[in-house]
């Protein structure tokens, strides 16, 4: 008698730097449950995937789950697939990374698991072509992809009911195809439902396998899906009615049916990932395009629209997200002296690795529901990581202070990265800006803040209800709003957020104007192209930047020099020669772990980070973060006016739309009223606080 085979296959993952308390609870509300209820129904076989950082974390918090897992395992019931240890996206990677951080998770799954891996989770199932070539070479022979990449190739619906093989330059592995549509199902609607298609797809007779592969974490973690899934029953009765179907469902797992059963063909897939995410890399207005052209499209065929109506590649996002980039460029730099570094000292470079490797995981390189670019704590630990990886390499190569001039981001702006034993100052000729300051103590990069951009989902806040429906609903069916009046912060900005820009902007300007993006920028320097040279001096090292540009019609020559000394003092000097009544204000945007109880004192003032307000006659601004400890110095030549506010954005997560504070601006202001050369500078210190 034939039988519809079945891999359920979950995927579990936590970002790096996510808290303590947020993976506490999604051991309790999902993981654990799931496992207990997983081994009160022994007929069942299922397919894991835990991110190296993830199943870390559990080992170490958790040691039962570990011996669950190896329970399972060793009774056949669990397989378990590898994947890149820190869940990062495979093929942004530098390929030396690709390949061993999949070895390193497929190392440690053996030793703790008691398990060796062959096939393996690929993150975000972002794919392109060239990538059977590495998987093959980290010794993996599967893996699971969305349906959705096969579709796009022109296969249909009843050819995925098996796997294919693919290759690139003659490495060969097995790909199968995870259906959308259980997606949807499972757990979102009734067992029912579920057994009831089943029974659709083995009444088409042969053995025909059906892949589920989604994340584990909508079985508790989810809105409303802990009480759904366990508190209902869900999950234990979708076992259980597997179980008693037993005579036509088998539960399978890759590596079983891989051994059992040849490919159905060979197929070659384009570069995708999942059909949400297509939509997700789009810019905000193409996005609501894309949406409308689909509900169209759909109306006249149907769920086919998916297939035929595609969006942009994950790649996109680092053309849609300027920071992502600077983030991602960051470390492929970083990756580089770090491996340099191996070569010199092999357990250090070790330690340098693995701090790259977290640096790389890819939640916080990305936005669409889950990723978590958005998230300043997830940001922020990318960058403590990355600079860790990058401090340990340094002082192995002994290249302080090391200059590199290029292109690195790739925006057809020059840029310059100085580093030193202890900072590292990116400046680029794009407003004669800085773009980072990272600290490597402490480590963080003090201009870490994203710019207040639209998104696709914001033209839907107004229509969404605070808490939504009862149902529980996939979170790609739901917009719930975690507090009221989001709409009055949907302010955008019309630059990026970089440090060191120059405003020339009316002398009636308020802050609440600048705050609120309602002002008038009179001159043409913000977003203009300046003079780059860089030099590397007996005691220091100087950027220095020039512009001939324009103010309300009449000439202006700007000129500014940051000169980073061996002490690591930064100093700043500013020239201006021209006609212009008004206020010239220096913008930095700063951003403290993101972290709004950071401190502010200017004058005999204390005041919250995330507060705004207006010091005048201001020559120190002293910035303090106790978790750092870290105060962060501003001293003056001459008295100026400080403006500040937060920056906050609105964003969506699984949870819902919030508002996240990200980092605040400061505003350095003086009022011009003579034509002719004015002069000024400021100088920027690290201090320690005391605990």
């Amino acid at each position: 008698m034939s039988k519809l085979h079945l891999i359920l296959a979950f995927h579990n993952h936590q970002p790096v730097g996510n808290f303590g308390h947020v993976l506490e609870d999604c051991y309790r509300k999902s993981y654990l449950p799931f496992l207990e209820t997983l081994i009160e129904h022994p007929g069942v076989r299922v397919v894991l995937h835990y991110s190296g950082y993830l199943l870390s974390w559990m080992k170490e918090n958790h040691p039962e789950a570990i011996e669950m897992l190896r329970a399972l395992v060793k009774d056949n019931r669990v397989e378990i697939l590898s994947g890149g240890f820190y869940e990062p996206i495979l093929s942004v990677l530098p390929e030396k990374d690709r390949v061993s951080q999949i070895i390193a998770l497929s190392k440690f799954i053996k030793k703790n698991l008691g398990y060796e891996p062959q096939g393996m989770w690929l993150a975000e199932r972002v794919w392109e072509p060239q990538m059977p070539r590495f998987i093959a070479k980290a010794g993996m022979s599967y893996l699971p992809i969305d349906d959705y990449h096969f579709k796009l190739t022109g296969l249909e619906e009843g050819d995925l009911v098996g796997y294919y093989n693919t290759e690139d330059d003659g490495s060969v592995v097995s790909v199968f195809p995870g259906s959308e549509k259980l997606r949807y199902y499972i757990p979102f609607r009734t067992v029912d439902d579920c057994i009831s298609y089943f029974r659709s797809i083995h009444m088409r007779g042969g053995d025909p396998l059906l892949t589920m592969a989604d994340d584990g974490e909508k079985f508790g973690v989810w809105p409303k899906t802990y009480q759904h899934c366990y508190g209902d029953g869900w999950l234990n009765n979708f076992f259980g009615e597997l179980a008693r179907n037993a005579d036509w469902i088998e539960t399978t797992t890759f590596s079983d049916y891989h051994s059992r059963f040849r490919p159905a063909g060979r197929v070659y897939l384009p570069t995708a990932s999942y059909r949400e995410m297509g939509e997700w890399t789009l810019p905000s207005e193409a996005a609501l395009e894309y949406e409308f052209a689909l509900d169209e499209l759909g109306k006249v065929m149907g769920g086919r629209a998916k297939e035929l109506l595609r969006g942009g590649i994950w790649r996109s996002f680092m053309v849609k997200y300027p920071e992502a980039n600077h983030l991602h460029k960051r470390m492929s730099m970083i990756s580089e002296t770090v491996h340099s570094a191996t070569k010199t000292d092999a357990a250090k470079g070790r330690l340098a690795l693995d701090e790259l490797w977290r640096g790389q995981c890819n939640d916080a390189y990305w936005h669409g529901i889950f990723g978590g670019l958005y998230l300043p704590h997830l940001r922020s630990a990318l960058y403590r990581h990355l600079i860790k990886a990058e401090s340990i390499a340094g002082d192995l190569l002994r290249e302080y202070p090391k200059i590199v001039r290029g292109d690195f981001d790739f925006d057809s702006n020059e840029d310059v990265v100085i580093s030193t034993k202890r900072l590292t100052l990116v400046a680029t000729e794009l407003g004669g800006s800085l773009t980072e300051l990272s600290l490597k103590k402490n480590p963080v990069n003090i201009l870490d803040i994203l710019s207040r951009r639209p998104e696709a989902y914001h033209s839907k806040i107004a229509k969404a209800s605070g808490s939504g429906s009862d149902l529980t609903k996939t979170i790609h069916d739901q917009l719930i709003l975690k507090e009221e009046g989001l709409a009055d912060y949907l302010i955008y900005d019309g630059y990026r957020r970089t440090s060191l820009l120059d405003h020339f902007i009316p002398a009636d300007t308020g802050i609440l104007d600048i705050c609120r993006s309602e002002y008038d920028e009179l001159g043409d320097f913000l977003q203009g192209c300046y003079l780059m040279d860089v030099k590397k001096k007996a005691k220091g090292c100087d950027i220095s930047f020039s512009r001939d540009g324009v103010v309300q019609g009449r000439p202006m020559r700007l000129e500014k020099t940051v000169r980073i000394t061996h002490g690591d003092n930064i100093r700043v000097d500013y020239s201006l020669n021209g006609d212009f009544s008004g206020l010239f204000a220096v913008e930095m945007n700063i951003s403290m772990l993101g972290s709004p109880f950071a401190g502010i004192q200017a004058g005999g003032d204390l005041l919250a980070m995330q507060s705004t307000s207006v010091q005048d006659g201001v020559t120190t601004l002293n910035l303090t973060e106790s978790y750092l400890k870290l105060k962060t110095v501003f001293t003056f030549d001459e008295p100026v006016s400080v403006w500040h506010y937060p920056v906050e954005t609105v964003s969506l997560s699984e949870q819902g739309v919030e508002r996240l504070y990200q980092g605040t601006a400061f505003l350095f202001v003086l009022r011009l009223d003579k034509p002719g050369r004015r002069e000024f500078g400021f100088t920027i210190s690290f201090q320690e606080e005391q605990s």
